[in-house]
């Protein structure tokens, strides 16, 4: 990140619920990522569901724990598509999720997720999956339980390394980005409609 950027990012209000969207979930507002997790106080349910009402990307509430709500916001057909993909699938079926639709899938995540934060279960790497970080990576993490691998940035990279660093490029920029749109007063549903993210989704919660 630029020293402008930090300044520019130093100066907005971090505890406004569109700033911590905008700082979040720059790739999936700028249209360059299929998903992002969002986490906010518990507080903000309506205003997250108001924010993403009318528009491409859909809520899916994970867990509420210790006052704050961790939502999963994803681009519907991007993401089904995504996880049809072959070694997408296969690996989401080796997790249990054969013959799923994507609201089935997404209620399980959830359980399997509010189950771990619990403590009864272990973290459920499927939703790398549904971050869209590579098969090749998350079965890479698995198997080296998280250790040895060639670089770590928004996941660990276990593969294709180069391609790797370019999305992660790609997702940085997002971010000097979306900063440098908020600085100028600019919202996260209008920074959204400059990247054709609008059109119907249904409430958060939904599929």
């Amino acid at each position: 990140m630029s020293k402008e950027t930090l300044e520019l990012m130093l100066c907005l209000d971090r505890k406004e619920m569109e700033t911590q969207t905008a700082l979040q979930c720059a790739p999936l507002l700028t249209g360059v990522k299929i998903s992002n997790l969002l986490t906010v106080d518990q507080s903000c349910h309506i205003q997250t569901a108001r924010l993403f009402s009318r528009t491409s990307v859909s809520c899916f509430l994970l867990c509420e724990s210790n006052g704050k709500a961790v939502y999963l916001l994803y681009r519907k057909e991007q993401l089904k598509e995504y996880l049809a993909t072959g070694p997408v699938r296969e690996l989401m079926e080796r997790f249990g999720y054969e013959g799923m639709e994507l609201g089935e899938i997404l209620s399980l995540v959830g359980t399997r997720y509010r189950e771990h934060m619990e403590g009864c279960k272990t973290f459920p790497h499927e939703i790398g999956l549904l971050l869209g970080y590579p098969a090749e990576d998350v079965k890479g993490f698995i198997e080296n339980q998280g250790r040895r691998s060639l670089y770590s940035g928004y996941w660990k990279v276990y593969s294709n390394l180069e391609e790797c660093q370019r999305i992660f490029a790609s997702y940085d920029h997002a971010r000097e980005k979306v900063i440098h749109l908020m600085a100028k007063g600019m919202t996260v549903r209008t920074i959204m409609e400059m990247h054709h993210l609008y059109g119907y989704c249904p409430a958060a919660g939904a599929f």
